[in-house]
């Protein structure tokens, strides 16, 4: 297999630091080189996102409480372009501090990112409120908001500036960028690995900034005023990456299968792209550099990671096609996100030496079908307690009653009485009424009604048999 190192940031001094590629960089499709996927600004067309504010009326009959406030340029740009409004009586609080919801919310308003393909659509519904609309969807199938966030969200809670810097960052996708900086500041020495790149990331695109004094104060409630500015910046340093960008080399890529966002079959195993030019090795490459050069990474805990799958490279030199094949014993997870990415030193245009320019994490992206939930064991722990292992996660569907309705344990066909039932990551268990304890040497069987389970039902004549031995 190989291995392929995942780059940790490892603190040793402020004189002494490294880099990390930050998770979570999705791509347009159709521009290879965007930095900012899915932060491309979204229909609101570019020229309006770029001229500065001049405003065309009196600053109090449009917000009563700016008055000459610091940020009221940053905010009246983004009133007029629909990203951030006011409140009744003409007022915007520019001091009131962003709740988590309305900061998720106003980001997804300037990201182009309108996908909500996700496992997680009911148990996201549930969390965040409905005013949210799809932002909250759209917002995790982009990366933009991580699992584990979801486990302890509090969306009425105020944002600190890191986790501003956080969502921010994860739109922009920024990759090898340097600590050196952001650990000059006094209050950074305890901030968590992630959270410092996502603060080098947003430092670096001058969008999070620190006090004349050297405090970023990252754990610091952030107002409307503040965000509106972060916001603007953003925009703005987005559009800087869109004019670069334009300048670059060449994706000379053809076709990519799957194509870039594609929902794949389990038994997918090749992975093919197609360039417009024939493609050789770089000067001073060597065929065995393509292992180091390319990678096979899989979507985990808010960021990119080695998939751990073995493969085989196909490419000869001459050629416009490049082929990464999975070995025979190898297979893509269930409802998994994969990525592949191609370093951008490796592969020349064979006529004129052209550079190509390569594929970051996320800029070619696919996703495995979810596996069908199917029960692998029932087994009875206690004459009252039976298990029900499923071979993933499952999750209560819309008819799901903690009593146990439309969940039937069977005894020839008298139905036992259950007391209770419960829901632990891929097992469902089960506590009968004490009146109804399984018998030592009895077979029974048991059987699921529709929407108890979401996205299962196993019906009566399909009833799984099992015995309590005591």
């Amino acid at each position: 297999m190989r291995n392929i190192t995942k780059l940790m940031i490892t603190v040793l001094s402020v004189a002494m630091f490294t880099t990390l590629l930050t998770g979570a960089a999705w791509a347009d499709p159709g521009k290879k080189a965007k930095k900012v996927p899915p932060g491309q600004l979204k229909k609101i067309i570019q020229s309006q996102y770029q001229r500065s504010y001049q405003p065309t009326w009196n600053y109090s009959v449009v917000f009563k409480d700016l008055g000459n406030h610091w940020a009221k340029n940053d905010i009246l740009r983004l009133e007029s372009l629909g990203v951030m409004k006011g409140y009744e009586n003409k007022q915007f609080m520019p001091d009131k501090h962003v709740s988590k919801n309305e900061a998720i919310a106003i980001i997804m308003r300037v990201v182009d990112h309108e996908n909500i393909d996700s496992d997680k659509e009911a148990l996201i519904k549930q969390i965040f409120p409905g005013w949210m609309g799809l932002a909250p969807l759209q917002a995790y199938d982009a990366g933009i908001l991580a699992d584990w966030e979801l486990l302890n969200w509090n969306g009425d809670k105020p944002a600190t500036r890191i986790e501003a810097a956080m969502w921010l960052s994860r739109a922009a996708g920024d990759e090898d960028i340097s600590l050196q900086e952001i650990l000059s500041f006094k209050d950074t020495k305890n901030l968590k690995k992630d959270e410092l790149a996502y603060a080098a990331v947003m430092y670096k695109r001058g969008i999070l900034r620190g006090t004349p004094d050297g405090y970023l104060n990252p754990y610091q409630p952030i107002t409307r005023a503040e965000f509106a500015v972060m916001i603007t910046r953003f925009i703005d340093s987005a559009i800087n990456d869109s004019d670069v960008d334009e300048e670059k080399a060449e994706d000379y890529i053809r076709s990519l299968r799957p194509a870039n966002k594609a929902k794949v079959d389990l038994d997918t195993n090749e992975f093919t792209i197609r360039f417009t030019e024939d493609m050789i090795l770089a000067e001073d490459r060597e065929l065995e550099d393509l292992t180091e050069a390319i990678q096979l990474l899989k979507y985990k805990d808010g960021k990119w990671v080695n998939a751990n799958l073995n493969y085989a490279i196909v490419f000869n030199e001459q050629d416009n096609k490049l082929v990464i094949k999975l070995d025979s014993d190898e297979v893509l997870a269930a409802n998994t996100r994969y990525c592949i990415t191609i370093a951008n030193d490796i592969l020349v245009t064979e006529e004129d030496e052209a550079a190509f320019s390569g594929i970051k994490k996320g800029e070619w992206y696919f996703t495995t079908e979810a596996a069908a939930l199917e029960i692998k064991e029932v087994e009875a722990t206690s004459d009252t307690s039976i298990v029900i292992q499923f071979s993933g996660v499952i999750e209560k569907g819309e008819d799901f009653n903690s009593n146990g309705r439309g969940i039937h344990v069977l005894k020839g066909n008298y139905e036992l009485d259950i007391d209770a039932v419960s829901i632990s990551g891929s097992k469902l268990r089960i506590t009968l009424d004490e009146d109804d304890s399984l018998e030592d040497g009895q077979e029974y069987q048991v059987w699921l009604s529709k929407d108890v389970i979401n996205n299962f039902s196993l019906a009566k004549k399909d009833a799984v048999k099992f015995t309590y031995e005591d």
